[in-house]
């Protein structure tokens, strides 16, 4: 029973994350660029591409060389305190693998802010070198990243991208900093220096919401005339749940797989730690409450499916 399910929720999962990391690859003028694919249209999060990318290596090999080259043209527009604290959300031991093969790949170029995050022990798989000396940052989905080149990498153009994503909508300091992986007190700081250049909007009650004034920001961006900004999307949260499901698939299938007592909670544990996401994301995912024992396998599956479908239509 177990093998079963374990086998779709790995086809499921794995299926819509290669798919998702093609796509927002391809829209920074990456060599993905050039396959032809859809390119991804909501706010692409760099952090949680490149920890998924670095995931799924075993099952896309070319997506080192993504990785690599975005490390050559990419890695000053890259937060190292976000890809800390992204890595985390991840299954443990793939998070911090996959931080420290991208630091050494980052490293490698010149860019000693990675140095202290690489593995000695990290071997580095042979990539091509190829691609654009530079991103391309003028697809909508890179909005993001124009903000940091602009603004710097930091809490305020992170804050700033958030704001911009919810279209207009408030947003409390407690959900800035779960989306930006910032502290709530360096969030709060950022968001409320914003509102003091009236880049951002702040209420007068207490505790403080803030949204972005689109209009104005989009004269500003060279957005089209009655063009939205791109969603923001919680990417980290959902990258890291597809990347947990196939780690928790691919333990089914090994010599030494606990028991399916054991397997079951660690399939509980992926619903309850993402489940908030989902929520803000308003997906219609089972409540972990609905699955108990042995039955949290059909809620992972079923929330795989959920999860893997969204994947593809809002990426």
């Amino acid at each position: 029973m177990f093998a079963t399910r374990s086998d779709e929720i790995e086809r499921l999962a794995g299926a819509s994350a290669v798919e998702a990391c093609w796509a927002q690859w391809g829209a920074l003028g990456s060599p993905a660029s050039s396959s032809g694919g859809p390119h991804a249209k909501a706010i692409i999060d760099i952090e949680a591409l490149i920890l998924l990318s670095l995931h799924l290596l075993e099952r896309e090999r070319r997506l080192l060389d993504l990785v690599a080259w975005w490390a050559r043209v990419g890695s000053r527009l890259t937060s190292v305190q976000r890809v800390q604290a992204v890595a985390e959300r991840f299954p443990p031991d793939g998070g911090q693998r996959a931080l420290g093969l991208f630091a050494r790949l980052a490293t490698d170029t010149g860019d000693r802010r990675w140095s202290r995050h690489v593995d000695p022990a990290t071997a580095i798989p042979s990539t091509r070198e190829k691609g654009p000396d530079e991103p391309s940052l003028l697809e909508a989905s890179t909005l993001w990243l124009r903000l940091r080149a602009g603004f710097g990498v930091g809490a305020k153009a992170d804050t700033l991208a958030y704001l911009l994503g919810l279209r207009g909508a408030w947003a409390s300091i407690r959900l800035i900093s779960f989306a930006t992986g910032y502290s709530s007190v360096t969030s709060r700081g950022a968001a409320s220096e914003m509102a003091l250049a009236r880049f951002v909007r702040e209420t007068s009650e207490r505790p403080a919401e803030y949204s972005a004034p689109v209009e104005a920001w989009a004269r500003v961006l060279s957005v089209p005339e009655a063009a939205e900004p791109p969603r923001w999307h919680f990417w980290s949260e959902v990258f890291a749940f597809l990347a947990g499901a196939i780690a928790w698939s691919a333990s089914v299938g090994l010599p030494d797989a606990p028991g399916h007592h054991v397997l079951a909670s660690r399939a509980r544990d992926l619903l309850e730690k993402h489940h908030r996401a989902f929520e803000l994301t308003r997906l219609s995912v089972p409540s972990p409450e609905r699955h108990r024992g042995l039955e949290a396998v059909d809620g992972l599956l079923e929330t795989t499916r959920v999860v893997s479908e969204w994947v593809e239509q809002n990426v």
